[in-house]
């Protein structure tokens, strides 16, 4: 008995250490959620009066709480309990959330996010620096081609016109001009992809850089900062738009009216030409065409980067933002939680963002579980046929004498001390009458678990002596209502009394 006395104030030290963690984490997580400043100790001392409310009701309702009553009369009351701590369970574990997985989670989703967005923005730029040396190459066939097409034109004739003989002439130039513009961007293209490994040295510096503890908020503006000039620099400057437009002018049916400067001055021609003036001429050539638009795509696929947004842990309401998001996943059963290594988006929920925000629920189920374990069964109601058979049974004239060994009289009341896990038929038939009278309101429940050497004030010597190793539940009874409860419950022989 002693050692089950010892376990069930083990379980009630746990109980209360459990709602200490309890509350403290609901405490914090709602001054963080509410975004109460230091200094603000009235709105501080309300919210903590809130969540000891809260808290007192969950402990309590748990405790008032029966399985069995459920399936009884008090059915009402049970589930009024239930749904007080289911309301008051959730409400703490909301609360608790930004503390939990501040604690726990907010740190890595910070880092893990920055990180997987920073090696995107890494991995944009070396796809840009793979497109640009895709570019440069194919400027640069273009060029040879448009040059040998140049060569031929002025030794054989005919790449443009089948009517127009070998020799200097518009085709000749026009050929030429192909060659000197595709050079150039190429030239220009090259530049752009050296420069960009400098960039991208700069993202993996970013990489060493953030701190999910630091100024978060700075970070992100200077990353941020360096994305718009990369986009003005890379993505959005006017070299990539000219060789754009010259393309597109160059190529497909645009090629019927291309504008040539004239190298020399040709008085003898057919059409006579003076240096430095200029016509249009045809020259349709498809392969020049496909290389071309095969540039004009690249230079399409080419987006700007998009700004970046990193996780700051201190940021009440994105922390709160986020908690929401795993707390809908974990009842979502259509969505997908991820291990490490199936990370694709920075705002993936994986099993770290569950184990931390299940902490909550996890403390309030182990208040729960224990308080049901730690508390006394409740007592079985007694009916008035169980009474009736114990006070005109075969032994009540043996209750009712033995009843006076474990009673005490004081001014008006009296107090009956009822022993704890004794096996013995005349203790439960006393048991029984003291709960029965409990129940229908004429004794108290006065003191639980009273342990037999602190009843010497009140009770006889012998009881103690009997009972030393016990403890008791002693309850309080009004004389009068004693004996006229016992004189109305006697049906046969009076004497009994």
């Amino acid at each position: 008995m002693e050692k089950s006395r010892k376990k069930k104030w083990n379980l009630r030290v746990l109980i209360f250490l459990f709602s200490v963690i309890s509350f403290y984490t609901s405490y914090t997580g709602l001054i963080k959620l509410a975004g109460i400043k230091e200094g603000d100790y009235i709105i501080q001392a309300f919210l903590a009066i809130l969540v000891g409310g809260l808290q007192f009701a969950l402990v309590l309702s748990i405790n008032d709480f029966y399985i069995k009553d459920i399936f009884r009369k008090y059915w009402i009351k049970s589930i009024a309990l239930l749904f007080v701590y289911i309301i008051t369970m959730m409400l703490s574990v909301t609360f608790s959330f930004s503390y939990w997985y501040e604690t726990f989670s907010a740190e890595n989703y910070a880092q893990r996010s920055a990180t997987i967005q920073l090696d995107k923005l890494k991995g944009s730029l070396i796809d840009a620096q793979e497109s640009f040396k895709s570019m440069v190459n194919s400027l640069k066939e273009l060029s040879i081609y448009s040059y040998n097409k140049s060569q031929e034109e002025n030794s054989v004739g005919k790449t443009c016109n089948p009517r127009v003989g070998r020799g200097e002439g518009v085709y000749t130039w026009l050929r030429a001009d192909d060659a000197t513009i595709t050079k150039e961007y190429a030239n220009k293209i090259n530049s752009l992809q050296s420069s960009l490994t400098n960039e991208i040295a700069g993202v993996s510096s970013f990489l060493d850089k953030f701190d999910a503890k630091g100024d978060v908020v700075s970070f992100n503006r200077e990353v941020n900062e360096k994305i718009k000039s990369i986009n003005v620099r890379f993505f959005q400057n006017s070299t990539l738009y000219d060789l754009q437009q010259k393309l597109k002018s160059r190529s497909g049916s645009n090629r019927n009216h291309i504008v040539v400067i004239h190298q020399k001055t040709n008085e003898h021609a057919i059409r006579p030409t003076l240096r430095g003036s200029s016509s249009t001429e045809s020259c349709l050539d498809r392969s020049f065409t496909i290389k071309a638009k095969r540039v004009i795509k690249q230079i399409d696929l080419l987006k700007p980067v998009e700004p970046l947004t990193f996780f700051d842990m201190s940021d009440t309401k994105k922390l709160f933002g986020r908690t929401t998001k795993v707390l809908v996943a974990i009842f979502n059963p259509s969505y997908t939680i991820r291990k490490d290594k199936e990370i694709k988006n920075p705002d993936d929920i994986v099993y770290d963002d569950i184990y931390a925000v299940s902490a909550g629920f996890v403390i309030d189920f182990l208040i729960l579980l224990i308080t049901l374990i730690a508390k006394e069964p409740k007592e079985e109601m007694v009916s008035a046929s169980v009474l009736k058979d114990i006070l005109n049974g075969k032994f009540s004239s043996e209750l009712l004498n033995g009843l006076n060994h474990f009673k005490a009289e004081l001014y008006n009341s009296y107090l009956i001390a009822i022993p704890n896990e004794i096996e013995d038929d005349k203790i439960e038939n006393i048991r029984l009458l003291m709960l029965y009278m409990q129940q229908n309101k004429i004794a108290k429940l006065y003191v639980n678990n009273k342990e037999a050497k602190y009843l010497n004030k009140y009770f006889e010597k012998s009881l103690i002596k009997e009972y030393q190793n016990s403890y008791f539940k002693i309850y309080k009874i009004k004389k009068s209502r004693f004996n006229q409860f016992i004189l109305k419950s006697i049906q046969v022989g009076e004497h009994h009394v």
